[in-house]
């Protein structure tokens, strides 16, 4: 048999043939065993059955290990750890919807993308002043040595006039009375422009007579109609689909928290290898093994360490740890790493979360997001190859195929601008030379600088990439 203490060794055809031939030959004595003679043929067929009996049994061997399982057998092997392949969540989001108050968002209510993806609100909505986020608040009435009252969150705003009061110095004067630890706030003329920090949070608002709100958003949670994993930077959810009356507009002042795809095969072996380590809590490997697999709609966990009493070159405080989190919200993920950080040790990033710790007090958590970084690429077409057809839609042809690379680069991955031409060239035909740049810029209305030079992307950052960024020259 095949089965020795080193596994399934399977025989391959020839050998199996071999054997053949020497077995008809130490039965019945010397017989032409050539492939074009009849005794060769019928050993030929037995072969050729018994190798596909042999492949059978390699397979079913393989798929009691998760190092070479494929699919459901894949499945069966992690179960005994425990483990489920992830399967696919959608992208959400919490989007302020604008409008005239009370209107109702019923469930289900429809935006699209600039990607033209559709997502569905979560719930039943008003828009109203008792659920705000983000609002602009007109003097109607300039009165001199009078108060100017508003109420955010619960917390009263007092201002009093001054003997030659406008409508600019008093809404200056109001906004500079406001918490800024919990909102952004900014006075243009009369016009108070009042949201919370984050961008979702909501809060009461009220105002006296002498102001009214003039715009005025609630957030609402929506959830991506379509399985997987989307990106969605802020300012990306700003079309209505569904017709409602008294709903103006919608934008996300956050990212959204991006979704996944069914988990891959190959991912689903690296969590296994991992998940041996995901039964402790304070080492970096457990927090991110254990951050993947229990925390929804989580898709990227990367643990940073700084275990020196100095601060390390990437800005990171002594003693304490920085996770980069990709998907899942960020009440989960804050509550998931109070949970499994080490006592006594700091967490750090760019998110601030508040979650209950067992005394019922509030303890701040820290995570990074990560951060979009505007991809911008030139392709200039130097010489073309007159031997091949060059296609009536090869600039697209040409944005298509680097926009589906950039796409696949993950968080922290460099741009490396060699890796771009094999995609072009196997797009397309009739191109004989190119030269490709790019550049990578904070806000999409920045003006890029391209270089021919790989570009480093933080561990905090992704490059997002967008056929609009992408130019074809020299066609």
């Amino acid at each position: 048999m095949s089965l020795t203490e080193n596994g399934f060794e399977r025989p391959r055809l020839p050998e199996i043939k071999s054997d053949y031939d020497q077995r008809f030959t130490d039965a019945i004595g010397p017989v032409n065993t050539n492939a074009d003679s009849v005794i060769g043929q019928i050993i030929g067929i037995f072969a050729a059955a018994l190798d596909d009996a042999y492949e059978t049994l390699q397979d079913n061997y393989d798929s009691m290990y998760p190092y070479s399982a494929e699919g459901v057998s894949l499945d069966g092997a992690v179960s005994f750890v425990g483990l489920e392949r992830l399967s696919a969540a959608p992208t959400t989001v919490t989007a302020v919807c604008y409008g005239t108050e009370s209107t109702l968002i019923p469930q289900g209510s429809l935006a699209r993308s600039i990607d033209n993806k559709q997502y569905a609100a979560n719930a039943d909505t008003v828009i109203s002043r008792s659920s705000a986020c983000d609002v602009s608040i007109s003097v109607t009435t300039v009165t001199s040595s009078a108060n100017y009252q508003i109420i955010v969150g619960g917390v009263s705003v007092v201002y009093e006039s001054g003997v030659s009061a406008t409508a600019a110095s008093i809404a200056s004067g109001i906004a500079a009375l406001i918490d800024t630890d919990l909102y952004t706030v900014s006075a243009s003329g009369g016009v108070i422009a009042l949201r919370s920090i984050d961008g979702f949070t909501d809060f009461t608002l009220t105002v006296d007579s002498k102001l009214s709100i003039t715009k005025l958003g609630t957030p609402v949670g929506f959830t991506a109609v379509e399985l997987g994993g989307h990106i969605l930077p802020i300012g990306s959810l700003n079309t209505i689909d569904s017709s409602i009356i008294g709903l103006d507009e919608i934008n996300n002042l956050e990212a959204g928290a991006t979704g996944r795809d069914v988990e891959t095969d190959e991912e689903l072996r690296i969590r296994h290898r991992e998940s041996v380590r995901a039964t402790g809590s304070a080492t970096a490997a457990a927090i991110r093994a254990r951050m993947l697999s229990e925390v929804d709609s989580v898709n990227y966990v990367r643990v940073y360490e700084n275990r020196t009493s100095d601060i390390d070159a990437f800005n990171l405080p002594a003693h304490s740890f920085e996770t980069v989190v990709s998907g899942g919200s960020n009440q989960s993920v804050a509550e998931k790493l109070f949970e499994l950080k080490p006592a006594g040790i700091e967490t750090y990033g760019n998110t601030s979360i508040q979650v209950y710790d067992e005394n019922g007090d509030l303890q701040t958590v820290e995570f990074s997001r990560p951060s979009d970084k505007y991809a911008w690429v030139r392709i200039s077409v130097n010489l073309l190859n007159g031997e091949e057809p060059l296609p009536a839609d090869v600039v697209n042809a040409i944005k298509n195929a680097v926009y589906d690379y950039g796409s696949s680069l993950n968080i922290s991955e460099d741009l490396i601008l060699q890796r771009f031409y094999g995609p072009i060239y196997s797009a397309t035909s009739g191109i004989g030379q190119i030269t490709v740049e790019a550049d990578l810029t904070d806000t999409i209305g920045e003006t890029p600088s391209y270089v021919t030079t790989n570009i480093s992307v933080g561990r905090a950052e992704i490059a997002v990439f967008d056929t609009a960024r992408i130019t074809v020259v020299g066609l």
